[in-house]
């Protein structure tokens, strides 16, 4: 009877270890984030000409959505202020948006404000519109500084969430 009961608790142990993975990846799924993509550039320099290029994929849910932009970058950025220029242009009726975007890189006083230790995580708001159901997007955003190779910057994000 010993070896029955040990059984039946390793039974419910793994029973239960899948019913909390199973929990943890239906709660893991956010319906509200459609498109949360990071694409990387050359750490040792990112090129005026070199533009990042998004596509979101055709919207399940028509509504208000809400597109941010985040930065990583490490302690090899020379400027206070990182200035970036995105363009989206919306599929299939060809409405076209352009953002210039300032993040806040340093203080005054010369102190990364991000997020991190060796590199930092900055995330800004850009702008609210409504999209309707089977909208696709296409986004690229570059930078706008005057120096044609930035470098320390990591990876350029785009996230959209619907409200």
């Amino acid at each position: 009877m010993g070896k029955f009961s040990v059984f039946n608790v390793r039974f419910s142990i793994r029973h239960a270890l899948y019913c909390v993975c199973i929990a943890m990846t239906i709660m893991s799924c956010d319906t509200k984030t459609p498109y949360y993509h990071y694409a990387h550039t050359p750490i040792d320099g990112w090129e005026k000409n070199d533009t990042l290029r998004y596509e979101v994929s055709p919207l399940e849910k028509g509504g208000e959505y809400h597109t941010s932009v985040g930065l990583r970058l490490n302690g090899a950025y020379p400027f206070r202020k990182l200035y970036l220029i995105m363009e989206q242009e919306i599929f299939p009726s060809l409405q076209r948006r352009t953002d210039t975007i300032c993040f806040d890189v340093t203080s005054k006083e010369g102190r990364f404000t991000g997020n991190g230790i060796s590199y930092y995580q900055y995330t800004l708001p850009v702008c609210k519109e409504y999209f309707t159901a089977n909208d696709s997007i296409h986004i690229t955003i570059r930078h706008a500084m005057k120096r044609d190779i930035l470098p320390g910057i990591s990876d350029i994000g785009v996230r959209l969430t619907r409200k």
